[in-house]
């Protein structure tokens, strides 16, 4: 391969020596083979006919070695995007969005409903409206209308972020929206579980929303907010058969 480089460099060499100094190129290349230099020497014409060939060789060189770069750099590995803070926090795909619900939590669901696994959750402060990234998420848009998911439309001029204490993490599948929380407070613990179905199947027997158990990795990824009776504080946040919940810090 060096070789090849030295040989490639070598030729690129002559080419333009011949184009730019093509009397130069044959008095050190031919004229020491004749007896009689000055009258060997080519014409005008001789030296204009080199050019056009040096010419050709220097746009061949150039040519080539431009499709080789092109060639080299898109066969090269694209480097890995930087993880971004809302990739550490909650996942690298899909970007979470925001359930734009005031939810105060029941103390049981709909038995027709199916559970969902909580991935984690997150401290808000409400007062302060921390973390300040979650107002430039954007907003969950459900399948179907969104009277029929889980809590009732923020007061006229607010989000449901303004209320809330926490959010919570959960992926449904796409067909399915969360239609309840649970949530069960107590001195030392706040107990909280979600339920999602399919729409148009709440309430009844319908076999559908047994689909929207299992995981949903292609589904959207939720943080829903919590409205609760007090700050978290001290107390133990925790899914509904009292195994511990895991909290995400805000990372910036």
């Amino acid at each position: 391969m060096s070789f090849l480089v030295f040989a490639a460099a070598l030729f690129a060499v002559f080419f333009v020596w011949g184009l730019f100094w093509p009397r130069s190129q044959w008095r050190v290349l031919a004229s020491w083979m004749r007896r009689d230099r000055e009258a060997a020497e080519p014409g005008a014409a001789a030296y204009g006919a080199q050019r056009v060939i040096s010419g050709i060789g220097v746009a061949t060189f150039i040519t080539v070695g431009t499709v080789t770069g092109i060639t080299y750099v898109q066969a090269l590995p694209t480097p890995e995007p930087p993880v971004t803070a809302l990739q550490k926090m909650w996942g690298n795909a899909p970007e979470p969005v925001v359930v734009n619900r005031v939810i105060m939590g029941s103390d049981a669901a709909d038995p027709s409903l199916v559970a969902e696994d909580i991935l984690g959750y997150q401290i808000v402060d409400n007062v302060n409206h921390r973390p300040r990234y979650l107002a430039f998420l954007k907003e969950y848009d459900p399948p179907g209308s969104d009277d029929n998911i889980l809590g009732g439309d923020p007061s006229l001029g607010f989000a449901a972020l303004d209320s809330a204490e926490l959010v919570v993490n959960v992926r449904v599948k796409a067909q399915c929206a969360p239609m309840e929380a649970v949530v069960i407070e107590t001195e030392t613990t706040v107990q909280i579980g979600i339920f999602s179905a399919i729409p148009e199947a709440v309430g009844s027997a319908h076999p559908g929303n047994g689909y929207c158990s299992g995981d949903a990795m292609v589904g959207p990824s939720l943080l829903i907010p919590i409205n609760l009776g007090a700050d978290v504080g001290e107390r133990d946040v925790q899914n509904l058969d009292g195994s511990s919940m895991t909290r995400i810090a805000e990372i910036k």
